[in-house]
């Protein structure tokens, strides 16, 4: 085993161990933002809003391939987290080859699945007359390719489980550079318009999964995938699925509830949900900077419970959630005074500027929460608290996002719909702290109990 990796994770200053585990990841993630919003200008530039919205409507379905993926790529990555802290080195190579049975098996089902009820989908997410052929077209060629998307994904949260944030890292910047140089050649050269986007977005993620499979068959990471250790294991499926299906609800709700939201904003026309989907692009900025952190955290938490070093898990999550926040405030605070202007420089409709605008200008509200939010979940998951990653699994988009969208729209029109995300996170947050402190002090009740017992 790489000692240098290990002891990254269980011997080095905490602030230190964060960024390094979280700054090649959110580098990584940066890529990926720098792609979403090249992707968005290159359809803005199209002069089609009925493109740009369509885009928008289709994002769920990425968004779910990702969710699917992080059932398998979530679940085994805590577990083998907590493999590597106490040592049982063959039980993580085991869970990682199972992994990768398991996403292959998984990725062909959902590929059938979904060629097979695109259209029922496509209405399902609110593609008008206007938008549907668009929207088919883009949904048709994410399940033709969901394969190298799902996989990409959780290939990417199996290396960062062995502290190799570095690899994950490389991986999704080769996938996003293809994705970026692919799109104006395929959308404006080719003539494919949203077309060549998705296609950009399919080769991208091939691309940086062939990457990956390199790694593994080369010998070039901690971990390694023997094929004749796939098979029934009822521990290692029971640790994937019993962290991984609560953490990929969190995502699939969020895919819900965007096709809520897109569904409700159609009733404000097509202008408001390409100007929505502008908005929330520039979003991703802020979100997947938390993203980085919250998986850079991720391995050193699990690693550390692992190891029963509960004192170094709680100043991972309070230094994390700290670090989270403060980067939320000077984002929320850019955002909104250059809002217009970021807008603008996606498309050329003053209109869907203006819209956009008004929505960007109220999401940015969320920012400083959600950092904290994500950094406390992939906390709970790394520990292998299935039920309190359940209960963030499904608060913030289901139980609390989804109703006070459906309310405030109703009670208060346009505001309510635009301010109900900031509302739920702001909430979200607090309910959050309570969980986690409440899970290390059960924690730091079971130590107690342990030592006396010695």
């Amino acid at each position: 085993m790489d000692n240098k990796k290990i002891r990254l994770m269980s011997e080095a200053p905490v602030a230190e161990a964060i960024f390094k585990m979280s700054i090649p990841m959110v580098m990584g993630m940066m890529v990926q933002v720098f792609y979403n919003l090249v992707d968005t200008y290159f359809i803005g530039r199209l002069g089609d809003a009925n493109q740009l919205a369509a885009s928008n409507m289709a994002l769920p379905i990425f968004m779910m391939l990702m969710a699917i993926a992080g059932i398998i790529g979530t679940g085994a990555s805590s577990y083998i987290s907590r493999c590597l802290g106490n040592k049982n080195y063959e039980e993580a190579n085991r869970v990682t080859t199972i992994a990768t049975g398991l996403l292959v098996i998984l990725s062909i089902i959902v590929t059938i699945g979904g060629l097979l009820s695109t259209n029922g989908i496509v209405k399902m997410l609110g593609a008008t007359e206007l938008t549907f052929t668009y929207t088919k077209q883009y949904v048709s060629i994410m399940f033709m390719g969901s394969i190298a998307v799902m996989c990409n994904y959780a290939f990417g949260q199996l290396l960062r489980a062995e502290g190799d944030a570095m690899k994950a890292m490389i991986g999704m910047m080769i996938g996003t550079v293809a994705n970026i140089i692919l799109d104006p050649i395929l959308i404006f050269v080719f003539d494919l318009g949203i077309v060549g986007a998705a296609l950009a977005t399919v080769l991208g993620n091939f691309l940086g999964l062939t990457y990956y499979i390199w790694s593994f068959a080369k010998g070039k990471t901690l971990l390694r995938i023997h094929p004749k250790q796939f098979g029934f294991d009822k521990e290692i499926y029971g640790e994937i699925f019993k962290i991984g299906v609560p953490a990929s609800l969190n995502q699939m709700l969020m895919s819900f509830a965007t096709i809520i939201a897109n569904n409700i904003a159609i009733g404000y026309g097509e202008l408001t949900v390409a100007g929505m989907g502008v908005a929330m692009k520039i979003m991703t900025i802020g979100t997947f900077v938390f993203m980085g952190f919250a998986a850079g955290c991720q391995p050193l938490v699990g690693f550390n419970y692992g190891a029963k070093n509960h004192s170094r898990v709680k100043e991972i999550i309070q230094k994390g959630i700290i670090i989270t926040s403060i980067i939320g405030v000077c984002l929320a605070t850019l955002f909104g005074i250059f809002a217009s202007g970021l807008i603008s420089v996606f498309t050329p409709d003053q209109e869907v500027v203006e819209i956009g605008t008004t929505i960007l200008r109220a999401l940015i509200f969320s920012l400083p929460f959600i950092g904290g939010q994500m950094v406390t979940t992939t906390s709970v998951q790394a520990m292998g608290k299935g039920i309190a990653a359940l209960i963030l699994s499904i608060a913030r988009q289901g139980i609390l996002y989804v109703p006070l969208l459906i309310i405030l729209n109703k009670l208060a029109g346009f505001e309510g719909f635009i301010y109900a995300q900031p509302i739920t996170d702001a909430i979200m947050l607090v309910f959050a702290f309570i969980i986690v402190f409440r899970v290390l002090a059960q924690e730091d009740a079971k130590q107690v109990i342990e030592v006396n017992q010695c």
